[in-house]
């Protein structure tokens, strides 16, 4: 059963998490990895004021290790230079997926006409489509996977349910993702929907993946640890017994979550 950490940052600094900005650094990261026995990890980059490279440096580190990295490219898939950012990624960046942070709240644009380029040439790439959607946007992600379902959609850190209340059946409406097979979702960022982000068996979070898991299947939901932002709560082994020892999967079930649905959707 491979181990795949399906979500993390790798850079040289992050700096949000100064003085501790050192936690991102690649070769902490590979460390952390053969410590924990995990096989291979999914780098998202971070691109940004402190990281404006980090698509390049996510690229390389798949070159220098492709038996231990794979990447996404962060893409602005507001910009009229989407489209061709995508059509290149894999080739320049050895991408297996696009990623996404919105950089408002609302996202209706991406239902708009002038936004069907972007989709079909994500389709056209065979490329993951990972994006940061919060409740108040399921809408619209929910409608981009009955528009086009050839694309590989998936919701980060559990969907951001914090908003929620870990009792509602419908997780804020996103239960319809549950007749919508080509959207998945990344159990990553627990912290972030934990009320106590240090308590590794928070029942609130583990409330949030067991409602998933009911909505979406095991097929569709993947370990992702959101290393470093994690390593503020919790160590990196931590995140991931939260999955293996605190879900009580099945050993099928727990195979696919910590390593072969990101296997199966991203082709690695």
């Amino acid at each position: 059963m491979p181990v795949i950490d399906a979500h993390v940052h790798v850079l040289d600094s992050y700096l949000p998490m100064a003085p501790f900005d050192d936690l991102g650094r690649p070769d902490r990261m590979l460390y952390l990895m053969a410590e924990c026995r995990v096989d291979r990890a999914l780098l998202v980059p971070v691109v940004t004021d402190f990281s404006p490279d980090n698509n390049a440096e996510c690229g390389d580190l798949v070159r220098e290790h492709p038996d231990r990295f794979s990447a996404l490219t962060d893409v602005q898939l507001h910009l009229p230079t989407a489209s061709e950012l995508i059509r290149t990624a894999r080739e320049t960046y050895e991408a297996v997926g696009i990623s996404y942070y919105p950089s408002s709240s609302d996202v209706e644009w991406m239902l708009d006409d002038d936004c069907a380029p972007v989709w079909e040439t994500i389709e056209s790439q065979d490329l993951v489509c990972s994006l940061q959607i919060h409740p108040g946007n399921y809408t619209v992600l929910l409608e981009l996977a009955r528009r086009y379902p050839k694309v590989k959609f998936q919701s980060n850190h559990l969907a951001l349910p914090s908003s929620l209340d870990e009792a509602d059946d419908t997780y804020g409406g996103f239960a319809e993702a549950a007749n919508l097979p080509n959207l998945s979702v990344k159990a990553s960022g627990f912290y972030a929907a934990a009320k106590t982000p240090w308590d590794f068996r928070c029942a609130r979070v583990l409330a949030f993946f067991r409602r998933l898991l009911e909505i979406v299947g095991p097929d569709r939901v993947l370990w992702g640890s959101d290393w470093p932002p994690s390593a503020r709560h919790l160590t990196y082994l931590q995140n991931l017994e939260h999955i293996r020892t605190f879900t009580s999967l099945k050993a099928p079930d727990l195979a696919k979550v910590l390593g072969e649905n990101a296997a199966r959707i991203y082709g690695i």
